[in-house]
């Protein structure tokens, strides 16, 4: 005998729109995307390069440290300046940035309503800073590994893996 309330649930689980979850597999200088979506999982949807993400930070910044005057000894010591930014570390934060704007803009168009994210941990971190509110709400799993290489179906099995444990 069906209650009220099975039928209820029951009707709410078939009627509710197609849920897309987006996987996105980053560093500093690469991004892939796969979508699970209905019959298709883990199919491949893009790709986004930051061709700086594989400069060494002498490549990004060929500039020597300056240098200034101690005022101590009346001001004749002079010291090297220590350079406490890196430049790599804004090239990587600038690329979690396009990142989280490629991932507003499919969801603005309805493409996403789940992420998963897979990234080395200082750039997860950055990844996880850059995406706005609405989309940080919509993460169900972060792996904190990176997982560029191989073929998809390698990087699929190594991802469910990696959420199973």
């Amino acid at each position: 005998m069906r209650t009220q309330a099975g039928n209820y649930f029951r009707n709410q689980i078939h009627s509710r729109p197609a849920h897309r979850t987006w996987y996105v597999l980053a560093n500093r200088s690469d991004a892939v995307f796969y979508e699970d979506h209905k019959d298709q999982k883990f199919k491949f949807k893009e790709r986004l390069k930051n061709r700086k993400g594989h400069l060494t930070e002498g490549q990004l910044d060929s500039d020597r440290p300056g240098s200034g005057f101690s005022s101590a000894g009346g001001g004749t010591i002079r010291h090297g300046l220590d350079r406490t930014f890196q430049h790599h570390e804004r090239v990587a934060s600038a690329f979690a940035n396009v990142i989280a704007n490629l991932l507003a803009r499919r969801k603005r168009e309805g493409a996403l309503d789940a992420l998963i994210l897979v990234a080395e941990p200082h750039f997860l971190g950055l990844l996880r800073k850059a995406l706005p509110k609405d989309l940080q709400s919509l993460i169900r799993h972060e792996i904190p590994r990176e997982y560029l290489e191989g073929s998809d179906e390698d990087l699929k099995n190594a991802i469910e893996r990696a959420i199973l444990k």
